[in-house]
C-alpha cells in the first residue's frame, strides 16, 4: 500500500513530537525541582525563604514555635529559666536565713565553694544580684528580698507535691526551745486516726518556722503577734519561773564598782548621766545580790530587777507589767542559749516558762518559784489561709481537746496577764 502523506509534513510531525517531549521532560524536572525546593523551604523554617520575608514574621514563627514567654508550649513562660533547678533555690533560702555562706553550708551538708557557685549560677539565670556580700556580712538585696518573700513558702510546698504519691504522707510540726509534753498524746491520737507521720521542726524564729513554709503547724508560747495571718487554738497554760545567776556580781552587764566600767561612759556625755548611770547599775546589783539566795519571788518583786529577754522566741518584757511598775531591761537575747548565757552571766534576772527552764538546766543559774506570775498561754496556730490538709485535721483535734482557760489572778499581776502582750 503507497503511503501518500508528504514526505516534509511527516518529519515536521517528528521534530513537533520530540519538541514536546522536550518540553515534557523540561516540566518534570522543574516540577521536581519546585517540590524539592519547596520541601527544603519547609525544613529550613522562614530564615531560608529569601530576603523579601518580614523580619516580625519570623519572630512570630519563632515564638509560634514555643520559642518565648506565652506560647503554646510555654504557656507560663518559664522557658526563659530552664537553667535553674530546686538545688539553686534551696541554697539561696538557706543563705538568706542564715545571712552567711557559712552556716547555710553547714545546714545544707555542702562545702561553702559549691554553695557560692550554686547561688552565683542562680543570679546569672536571673540576671540580677540577690545578696550583697562582704568578707563580714551578707545581706539581701531588693531583688532578693522580693524572691525570698515570694518563694519560701512556695518551696517547701513544691517539695510536698513532688513526693510520690504513694509516699507515707507526714505533717511536720514546729516548735521552739521544747515542745510541751501534752503534744505528745495530741500527736499519737493524730497519727491513730489519719495514718500520717510527724516530723517534730525546731526552729529558733517568731513563728517556729511557719512564716518560711518549713512547718505546716507550730506551737507557740505567749500572745500570738498581731497581723501574723494565723488561726489558733489554745492548748494550755504553763507556769513562769525566774532565773538567777549563782554568782550576781554584774548587772546591766558591768562591774558595779568600776568607777569607768558602764557603758553610758563615752565621749561627750555629761558627769550628771554617768553618775546616774553608775547609780542604776549598782542599786541592779544590789537587788540581784538581794535575792540570790531566795526560794521564792513575788511577780511584782521583779520589778525592781534589771531583766534579760529574749526577743525572737520569749514570751516575757515588761510590758507584762503595770504601768509605772516594770523592770528595767538590761539586755536581750536572739535565742535561748543566749539568754541563758546572759543571765548566768549577771546581766540580770530572766522569767521562762517552767517546762522550758527546767529542760535547759545551767551550772551558773538558779531557777527560783514565782508567785503571782501571769501563766505563758501555749497555742497551735497554723495558717488562716490555704493551710496543709494534715494541719486542719490536728487542728480540730486539738480544739476538740483545748484546755479550760486559768484561774483568775489576783491583783495588778492579773491585770497585767488579761490585758498586756507578751511579746514574742
Amino acid at each position: 500500500m503507497n503511503d501518500d502523506r508528504d514526505p516534509g509534513r511527516a518529519g515536521d510531525t517528528l521534530r513537533t513530537a520530540d519538541t514536546r517531549c522536550a518540553a515534557d521532560s523540561r516540566g518534570a524536572a522543574d516540577t521536581r525541582r519546585t517540590t524539592d525546593t519547596r520541601r527544603t523551604a519547609k525544613a529550613s523554617g522562614p530564615a531560608d525563604t529569601g530576603h523579601t520575608a518580614d523580619p516580625t514574621s519570623a519572630a512570630g514563627a519563632s515564638a509560634g514555635a514555643g520559642h518565648g514567654p506565652g506560647s503554646p508550649d510555654d504557656p507560663d513562660g518559664f522557658a526563659a529559666f530552664d537553667g535553674v533547678e530546686l538545688r539553686h533555690l534551696r541554697g539561696f533560702l538557706a543563705v538568706a536565713d542564715e545571712r552567711s555562706f557559712t552556716h547555710a553550708a553547714d545546714r545544707l551538708r555542702t562545702g561553702q565553694p559549691a554553695l557560692t557557685r550554686t547561688v552565683r549560677a542562680l543570679e546569672t539565670a536571673l540576671g540580677t544580684r540577690l545578696l550583697d556580700r562582704t568578707t563580714r556580712r551578707v545581706e539581701l538585696t531588693d531583688a532578693g528580698r522580693r524572691l525570698y518573700d515570694d518563694l519560701a513558702p512556695l518551696l517547701p510546698r513544691l517539695a510536698a507535691a513532688l513526693r510520690s504519691p504513694a509516699g507515707p504522707a507526714v505533717l511536720r510540726l514546729g516548735f521552739t526551745s521544747l515542745l510541751p509534753a501534752a503534744c505528745a498524746p495530741l500527736t499519737a491520737d493524730f497519727e491513730a486516726a489519719t495514718g500520717a507521720g510527724v516530723r517534730l521542726v525546731r526552729r529558733d524564729s517568731p513563728l517556729a518556722g511557719l512564716e518560711t513554709g518549713e512547718s505546716d503547724i507550730v506551737v507557740l508560747r505567749g500572745d500570738i503577734p498581731p497581723g501574723a495571718g494565723l488561726r489558733t487554738t489554745l492548748l494550755l497554760h504553763e507556769p513562769r519561773i525566774a532565773a538567777l545567776s549563782r554568782t550576781p556580781l554584774r548587772a546591766a552587764g558591768h562591774a558595779p564598782d568600776h568607777p569607768h566600767g558602764h557603758p553610758r561612759d563615752h565621749a561627750g556625755e555629761h558627769a550628771g548621766d554617768r553618775a546616774a548611770g553608775h547609780a542604776d547599775t549598782r542599786s541592779g546589783t544590789a537587788a540581784v545580790r538581794a535575792v540570790a539566795r531566795r526560794r521564792v519571788l513575788d511577780w511584782a518583786e521583779l520589778a525592781d530587777l534589771p531583766l534579760v529577754v529574749n526577743t525572737v522566741t520569749g514570751s516575757t518584757t515588761p510590758g507584762l507589767w503595770p504601768v509605772g511598775r516594770r523592770p528595767r531591761l538590761a539586755c536581750t537575747a536572739g535565742n535561748f542559749d543566749e539568754w541563758l548565757e546572759a543571765v548566768a552571766a549577771g546581766h540580770g534576772v530572766g522569767v521562762a516558762p517552767e517546762p522550758v527552764a527546767r529542760r535547759h538546766t545551767h551550772p551558773g543559774i538558779r531557777y527560783v518559784r514565782l508567785k503571782n506570775a501571769p501563766p505563758v498561754p501555749v497555742h497551735l496556730a497554723l495558717p488562716a489561709r490555704d493551710a496543709h490538709p494534715l494541719a486542719e485535721r490536728l487542728f480540730a483535734l486539738a480544739e476538740r481537746l483545748a484546755a479550760p482557760a486559768p484561774a483568775a489572778l489576783p491583783g495588778d499581776a492579773a491585770r497585767a496577764a488579761r490585758t498586756a502582750p507578751a511579746g514574742r
